[in-house]
């Protein structure tokens, strides 16, 4: 990274949680990875609208799965969850065979499912994303994915099965050096 790349300050930004900062660096950068990163910055200040105006934008201009993926994370994120599962749809049908962008895509519509309260369809789609998770061998596709069926288990009361999926997140997010994350996944039980 150069220092003055101002996509990767905003992220390690981000990474902290000073999304306003990471926002404040990223106005005016035109490129779509600039446009991508605050689309996030907003998404996490609970700016939804303007973050699904940005994201929606990138899905025309480069027909992304990942910024259509990010469409569906932003409706997530708002309480639409409806509509953010046909995004997740609709993101899975192009999908390239690549293990990592399917387990992040399984991930969502297992988690948007849960929060539905759909206990199958969300359990199929959370062990499915593990699995691609494991098989793309990225350790945050697999924290995800075991924080997941961590909330999944927690939800329909089968603690010892949580508790194991906690290990394994907790576990992965420090592996991976991000300490919060695993911080928060300790509050989860």
């Amino acid at each position: 990274m150069r220092p003055e790349d101002p996509v990767a300050r905003a992220w390690a930004l981000m990474e902290e949680g000073r999304f306003q900062e990471a926002e404040a660096l990223l106005q005016g950068e035109p490129s779509p990875e600039a446009r991508f990163a605050l689309g996030y910055a907003l998404a996490f200040q609970g700016r939804h609208a303007e973050a699904l105006a940005l994201y929606r934008g990138l899905y025309e201009e480069t027909g992304s799965h990942r910024a259509l993926h990010q469409v569906g994370m932003v409706l997530r994120m708002a309480g639409r969850l409806e509509e953010a599962l046909a995004v997740f749809e609709e993101e899975a049908r192009p999908l390239p065979p690549d293990p990592l962008a399917r387990s992040t895509n399984l991930y969502e519509r297992g988690y948007t499912w849960l929060l539905l309260g759909e206990e199958e369809a969300s359990l199929a789609f959370l062990q499915a994303s593990l699995t691609e998770a494991e098989a793309s061998s990225d350790p945050m596709a697999q924290t995800c994915a075991h924080r997941g069926l961590l909330e999944w288990h927690l939800r329909f009361g089968l603690t010892e099965e949580a508790q194991r999926h906690k290990e394994a997140a907790i576990r992965l997010f420090l592996e991976a050096g991000d300490r919060k994350g695993a911080e928060e996944v300790e509050g989860l039980a």
